[in-house]
């Protein structure tokens, strides 16, 4: 219970205290409110007595419960002997309050804090204002965010169970319990752990091909090839010089990479297709190569590995499955395994090609080798006859044996964005010989190689596929050319490389360091007076409008797959006697 109001200086009009009517209603608390915060503040500014409390009133409106705000009992909370804390009412209001039945526990304040604590009860430095009265929703508010509740230091003192003074956390409204479910804390990853590291990207195993997908991968896939010939005689001409012969096979270099795609990852798989001119993963491109092997030609290819390099199982199965070969593991005898190689590559192609490798790195991890042969005959054969006719080279004219026929079938037209002859000349096993010779002698081959792209040729033979074999006098030098070449840096040029950094193999071994320490393709085409059909015995004599076609000058040729439509060899002859 309370004691009387003690006499205070807000109990006369002398001090300026408001007047004591009987206040009810929304309107009487807003006003009784303002009208204690104007006393306050004037006592303050007087320098006058508060003892009793931070006001004095005889009646309390009926918002609140009746009670003394001028002192309370001593014994209601236990306080020093020697100097008791002065508690705002503010703060015994919530006390007494029912809004303040909830329980409320924080820390124990010790008693020397308890003196600091004074200064900021005085001064009345809440977010409220001095002499404010807090409202009893706030408390139990469950609506408002908790962006807008007031963030300024709150203090509840209750009486903990050792009889000390308690204060509630500081920092936060001294809100009640709402009964929502608390969100776990946010976890952030830890900016100073490294990522763990990935496994390369490896390409899955080889799946089987319906018929109808490997009759669509034909199709693009010679196109392809056509692409990868004009490629990779450009790369040919930058690396040799300007009058020496070319001949290489792009079917069988495809041949050979395509084989690595099988065991390609991540960026070495994308560069390898395009280089090769494939689309993104290529479906079926390995069964469509088997498809595209020619009765004419005699096509090997081998990886050779050192015997310390791991070569994965499913890549053995696949590569045997589908190439029919599989690598082999080559001993620490550089002269063993050199002497193994070219063996190998004698038998393979009928003794064809009996040297293929000079040397042999010591420290070799990776060797891809890859062999043609071309046993490919004329349709109708050339005359056995012998004869020595000019040929024109840049400055000089040279003797060169020639090949004549009376009537030859040929195929032949005027190119006048090659500025070029074109013809073309049957072989056996549904194989054609294209030869694009420049209009005039004073024309350089130069001329016809820079012009030359994968659209024109495609509409070379395209146009030749629609012209008809027509008898014409033929004279062209005889076709044997063999060349051993490199290839490194032939994919250099073609910005391909992955061979010599950075290669990504993870379908072929597990080891992630390794290099090709050398990549060689050998060809061979060979084209004589030899036919497969008979010549008729009869009387031949040479017609006033016998079309022509001679071939005196350096020449570009294309051994052309007619069925499957994609270039099996590709060259240059500049001088026939080399």
């Amino acid at each position: 219970m309370c004691t009387p109001c003690d006499p205070h200086p807000c109990r006369g009009p002398e001090a300026g205290s408001p007047s004591r009517p009987q206040w009810t209603g929304p309107e009487g608390r807003a006003a009784w409110e303002g009208s204690v915060a104007r006393a306050a503040g004037k006592r303050r500014g007087s320098g006058k007595s508060t003892r009793g409390g931070a006001g004095c009133v005889d009646t309390a409106p009926s918002w609140l419960p009746t009670a003394c705000f001028s002192s309370v009992r001593r014994s209601s909370v236990t306080m020093s002997p020697k100097q008791a804390p002065r508690v705002p009412w503010m703060l015994l209001l919530l006390l007494l309050s029912p809004a303040a039945g909830e329980t409320f526990s924080g820390p124990a304040i010790p008693e020397s804090n308890s003196k600091a604590l004074k200064p900021q009860q005085q001064e009345g430095g809440g977010a409220e204002g001095p002499g404010t009265v807090p409202t009893r929703g706030f408390a139990h508010s469950t609506t408002q965010p908790a962006a807008s509740a007031t963030t300024h230091e709150a203090a509840t003192i209750a009486r903990n169970t050792s009889g000390s003074l308690t204060r509630a956390p500081s920092g936060s409204p001294t809100l009640a319990p709402t009964g929502s479910p608390t969100q776990p804390p946010t976890q952030f990853p830890n900016p100073t752990e490294s990522p763990a590291p990935t496994e390369p990207i490896c390409p899955p195993p080889a799946t089987p091909c319906s018929k109808a997908q490997t009759q669509e991968a034909q199709e693009a896939l010679g196109e392809a090839l056509t692409d990868f010939a004009l490629k990779l005689y450009q790369a040919f001409a930058a690396t040799k010089n300007s009058e020496s012969n070319i001949a290489f096979s792009p079917f069988s270099v495809a041949s050979l990479l395509t084989q690595v795609l099988l065991g390609a990852g991540d960026s070495t798989k994308k560069n390898l297709e395009v280089v090769l001119s494939y689309p993104p993963g290529f479906v079926c491109v390995h069964q469509a190569l088997q498809a595209f092997v020619s009765k004419g030609v005699t096509s090997v290819s081998q990886i050779f590995h050192n015997s310390d390099l791991p070569i994965r199982d499913s890549f053995v199965n696949a590569s045997q499955s589908l190439y029919g070969s599989s690598p082999q593991a080559l001993g620490n005898d550089s002269a063993a395994n050199l002497e193994h190689i070219n063996s190998w590559v004698a038998e393979h192609t009928r003794h064809k090609i009996s040297r293929l490798l000079d040397s042999l790195p010591s420290d070799f991890r990776l060797v891809l080798l890859n062999a043609i042969y071309l046993s490919a005959k004329w349709k109708q054969p050339f005359d056995q006859k012998k004869k020595m006719e000019p040929f024109h080279l840049r400055n000089t004219v040279v003797q060169v044996p020639m090949m004549m026929s009376k009537k030859h079938p040929v195929a032949q037209f005027i190119d006048h964005n090659l500025r070029a002859k074109v013809g073309q000349l049957q072989l056996s096993h549904n194989l054609s010989f294209v030869i694009l010779v420049p209009q005039t002698l004073e024309q350089p081959l130069e001329t016809l190689e820079n012009a030359l792209s994968p659209e024109l040729l495609r509409a070379v033979i395209r146009k030749l596929e629609m012209s008809k074999y027509q008898p014409t006098y033929l004279t062209m030098p005889r076709v044997k050319v063999a060349s051993s070449q490199s290839l490194l840096p032939i994919m250099e040029k073609l910005e391909f490389f992955d061979f010599a950094y950075d290669l990504n193999l993870c379908g072929l071994t597990e080891d992630q360091d390794v290099q090709v320490s050398e990549m060689r393709h050998h060809s061979v085409l060979e084209l004589t007076e030899t036919g497969v059909e008979a010549a008729a015995a009869s009387a031949i004599s040479v017609a006033r409008n016998l079309l022509v076609f001679e071939v005196q000058q350096p020449f570009l040729f294309v051994l052309w797959d007619q069925e499957h439509k994609f270039p099996v060899f590709m060259g240059r002859i500049y001088d026939p006697r080399a």
